[in-house]
């Protein structure tokens, strides 16, 4: 299907050649009007599917006024086209929820790309609205009264609806091997700081929205119930395979993270959601519930902003947990750590080109403890701040040895945590570190995920600066907060993008996560960041970020992360490339 653009451009020679440069890429001009009134008009009666909008449009309102009001009509995706990039003007934009804006004078690469974004976001935003009329005789008792969602006491009801009319109706028994019931816990993180900030007024306004935000997620594919305060279940129809549950639960991630407008502020919200699923985690509601919420809480433990499923190993760290802090006291002091380390490989050369270096902890009374165990407590305790700066020196050691060693020199990527973040001598421990291993900056890659840097953004990026003057590289690591982050990312002093692993699974099956990746591509070229994509596990994916000229991939499909020993070995025996190189 065609898509239909309005264009909104009081310099008519310029709206010409705009338009001639749309009808070239294959969309169709649904118009070209010169004022805010033209433009409230077109819109409202041809409902076109884009609307390139100048700001400086002449006449009684500009084109942040005219953007506004067609919202107010109906949600159209708005791309402004602008000569003026003052922080007034670009704020003013960002509250009108815009979908990107362009920077006259703009290349012909620049407006297609952000057009593409802009209609796959809205795509993704865009849900079947929930068209289920409840009863208007329904029981109070029933149902939540602040979001007019069903509560805890329909659950029960909820699940054998769908257990009756989804479940049973899949006759075949090879449908059903793979078929599941997904009952997800979802609850938001940091409300309680956001409530207490804004009023409980503007609290209960947000929880309104994102019940209707939930509902325009799930549509007629499921059902919903508030179980709290923040916390709500979300019980979906049968789907096949693991691969759709997690597709919906990044679409309810996705849709959380869109800002929400109160009080003229922008407020950014983040949810956490576990994930069990019938029969294969149980087969009653309260036990599927409780192995949701232990998922849910297990998801806020990494990081928060994700979800989890459901597994019998799932282990929960806890604060609570003295004996394994007890022992991480002692764990660097015996020596129990070590670094394992995965390559990435550059796509074009399929040489490795970098290593990513991830600590394992061997416990002499544990045995084998996983970071997900391990790490939440060392944050929370603060022991991340000294177990960080051994990781940084030994990694920094290491690649060095191999460098005057002769092996190829290749780049090692370190993650740093929001406590090492806020070090006051992180500026100085990394310049230890590089000076006492004698390793040029350049090859030194720091790795941060955007939520750590949530808080306190423009201290985050004064010190980012400050650590890229050494010419030591940064990535963005496990990039998945939509489209949205285009102008916060432009913020960071960023290099590198690398691509979460939950949009790379299936790319060559899931046209959802296919669109996302390629975007994502062209947003970094966009930016001039190199883009890493990680989890590749099959040769059908590894095609497919080749296709969209990913730079650098990542994943078991190449190599797990390896002993600092097999990794060198591998290193050695890989220098005509470890993949087919691009012709």
């Amino acid at each position: 299907m065609t898509t239909n653009i309005l264009i909104v451009e009081d310099e008519l020679l310029i709206a010409k050649n705009l338009s001639r440069k749309l009808k070239k890429f294959g969309y169709s001009i649904n118009g070209i009007v010169s004022s805010g009134k033209e433009a409230i008009a077109k819109a409202s009666s041809t409902k076109p599917d884009l609307i390139l909008m100048d700001i400086a449009i002449k006449g009684d309102m500009d084109g942040i006024e005219t953007a506004a009001k067609i919202r107010e009509i109906d949600d159209i995706p708005v791309i402004y086209l602008t000569a003026y990039a003052d922080e007034e003007t670009l704020e003013r934009a960002a509250k009108t929820g815009s979908y990107g804006y362009l920077l006259k004078p703009f290349k012909e690469k620049e407006l297609h790309a952000t057009i593409k974004i802009a209609l796959s976001k809205h795509q993704e935003q865009v849900k079947i609205k929930q068209s289920l009329a409840k009863d208007s005789r329904k029981d109070w008792m029933y149902y939540d009264s602040l979001t007019d969602l069903p509560n805890q006491l329909l659950l029960r009801d909820m699940f054998e609806d769908i257990l009756s009319f989804g479940w049973e109706q899949q006759q075949d028994i090879n449908n059903r091997l793979n078929t599941r019931i997904a009952v997800i816990c979802l609850n938001l993180d940091r409300f309680g700081r956001i409530n207490d900030f804004l009023g409980s007024l503007n609290g209960d306004l947000i929880l309104q929205i994102i019940a209707q935000r939930l509902s325009n997620c799930i549509g007629n594919n499921g059902s919903i119930a508030r179980l709290n305060n923040d916390e709500f279940a979300i019980i979906l129809n049968p789907l096949s395979g693991e691969h759709s549950v997690a597709n919906y639960a990044q679409n309810i991630l996705g849709e959380l993270r869109r800002p929400f407008l109160i009080d003229e502020r922008e407020i950014f919200m983040t949810a956490s959601l576990g994930i069990a699923c019938y029969p294969f985690d149980g087969q009653e509601i309260n036990k599927l519930l409780c192995h949701a919420t232990k998922a849910m809480k297990y998801a806020k433990q990494q990081g928060k902003n994700q979800y989890q499923f459901y597994g019998e190993d799932l282990e929960i760290p806890t604060s609570g947990d003295l004996s394994i802090e007890a022992d991480l006291y002692y764990a660097l002091e015996r020596e129990e750590f070590q670094i394992y380390y995965q390559p990435q490989i550059n796509l074009k050369t399929g040489q490795i080109v970098a290593a990513e270096a991830l600590l394992r902890w061997f416990s002499s009374k544990r045995g084998v403890v996983g970071p997900n165990q391990f790490i939440p407590i060392a944050e929370e305790s603060g022991l991340i701040n000294p177990i960080g700066t051994w990781v940084l020196q030994e990694a920094c050691r290491q690649v060095s040895a191999w460098h005057r060693d002769g092996l190829e020199p290749i780049r090692v990527s370190v993650n740093l945590s929001a406590n090492q973040l806020k070090q006051p001598d992180l500026y100085r421990i990394i310049m230890q570190s590089l000076s006492d291993s004698k390793l040029a900056p350049q090859y030194l890659e720091l790795e941060l995920t955007e939520q750590i840097l949530i808080d306190d953004v423009d201290i985050n990026i004064q010190r980012l600066n400050q650590i890229k003057k050494l010419g030591i590289k940064l990535a963005l690591d496990d990039f998945g907060t939509g489209y949205s982050s285009f102008n916060y990312l432009k913020q960071f002093p960023f290099d590198i993008l690398k691509i979460d692993k939950c949009f790379v699974r299936d790319i060559n099956t899931n046209p959802t996560n296919d669109a996302i990746t390629k975007s994502f591509i062209e947003m970094s070229n966009l930016l001039g960041l190199r883009t890493i994509a990680e989890g590749i596990e099959t040769e059908a994916e590894l095609a497919i970020l080749r296709k969209h000229q990913c730079d650098e991939i990542q994943g078991y499909l190449f190599s797990p992360p390896l002993p600092a020993a097999e990794f060198e070995k591998l290193l050695s025996s890989s220098k005509q490339g470890i993949i087919k190189a691009v012709a």
